[in-house]
């Protein structure tokens, strides 16, 4: 069964809806995330800048995740993208895990970035996310090894060159 799902960038009136999805995947399902972070205030922020996505079923938020210009350049990357975006904060409401929302929120957040011009995208994943890890090397992106630790956790890079 084919899903009815909608790609658009966030707006101010999501900021609850988006905060509440983030929250109630810390209390359900792993991740590295905390009661701080993200914030209502970077939630704020990234919808102010224009780079923060949500994926729509049937009119409700199920997922949301970053999608903007590259800006942590503390690692060593395999390929020097000219104008590479990064991806963060990924997250599909545990009630929709499971369905492909993922993959789907990720192919579509790829052709959003082609068509904003990047010429690829880095990100980050903790080591211990194997759903998330399994979801990305699907989709094609490659594994570049462990990240410098500064965030608390060890975590791979990912890369993908368009």
């Amino acid at each position: 069964m084919k899903l009815n799902l909608v790609l658009s960038k966030a707006e101010k009136e999501n900021i609850d809806e988006i905060y509440e999805l983030y929250q109630n995947v810390i209390k359900k399902t792993f991740t590295t995330w905390d009661k701080s972070y993200p914030s209502k205030q970077l939630i704020g922020v990234d919808i102010k800048n224009k780079n923060l996505y949500v994926l729509k079923l049937n009119g409700k938020i199920v997922a949301v995740s970053f999608l903007g210009e590259y800006e942590n350049q503390d690692d060593d990357w395999k390929h020097k993208l000219n104008n590479g975006f990064g991806i963060a904060r990924i997250c599909v409401s545990p009630d929709y895990q499971g369905r492909g929302i993922g993959a789907s929120l990720l192919k579509l957040l790829i052709e959003e970035a082609k068509n904003r011009g990047a010429d690829g995208l880095h990100f980050h994943v903790c080591v211990q996310n194997k759903s998330a890890i399994k979801m990305y090397e699907k989709a094609g992106f490659e594994n570049c090894g462990i990240g410098k630790p500064n965030y608390g956790f060890e975590y791979y890079k990912y890369e993908m060159v368009f």
